[in-house]
C-alpha cells in the first residue's frame, strides 16, 4: 500500500532518503518493515498508508511547490561539511552557534545553509545547537 510521508525541516533524512515538508506519496515496497517503523517512531515526520494503489497516472505530487532547490544529496553534502567544521574556531561560527557563511563555498545561498543546518540539527536528534562551539562569553559579559 502507498505511502505518504511529510518532514517538518525540507531535506530531514531518515529511512534512507531525504523528506519533503510536502507530503509525498511513495508507492508500495519503497521502505522496508524496519524503515516503516523508524519513520513512524520519529516525531518530525508524519506518515500515513492508502489503501489506494498509486498508479502512474497519480498527480497528488505534481505540481506541488518546492520549499527549495536542494536535493538530498546536496543537503548531504553541506550536512557533511558542517559535522567537519573545527567547533573550537570562532572564524568559523557565529555568536548564535550557526556557522558562518564564509564557513561554506561559495555559491551557497542563504537558504542552503538555513536548511543544511536544520537537516544538520535534526541528525543530532536535537532541536538546539548543544554541538554547537559554545560563545566564550555566554554568561553575559562581553
Amino acid at each position: 500500500m502507498p505511502i505518504t510521508i511529510k518532514a517538518t525541516i525540507e531535506g530531514y533524512r531518515r529511512a534512507g532518503m531525504a523528506h519533503s515538508s510536502e507530503p509525498t506519496t511513495h508507492p508500495d515496497g519503497t521502505f522496508t518493515e524496519a524503515q516503516i517503523k523508524q519513520l513512524k517512531a520519529d516525531p518530525r515526520i508524519s506518515v500515513s498508508f492508502s489503501d489506494k494503489p498509486l498508479s502512474d497516472e497519480d498527480t497528488s505530487n505534481k505540481g506541488a511547490p518546492s520549499k527549495g532547490p536542494m536535493d538530498g544529496e546536496r543537503i548531504s553534502e553541506l550536512v557533511a561539511l558542517i559535522e567537519g567544521l573545527d567547533k573550537e574556531d570562532p572564524s568559523l561560527w557565529k555568536q548564535d552557534n550557526t556557522p558562518k557563511a564564509a564557513a561554506f563555498p561559495a555559491g551557497v545561498s542563504a537558504e542552503e545553509r538555513t536548511q543544511a543546518w536544520e537537516a544538520y540539527l535534526a541528525t543530532l536528534d536535537i532541536s538546539s545547537s548543544e554541538d554547537a562551539p559554545k560563545d566564550e562569553n555566554s554568561d553575559g559579559e562581553k
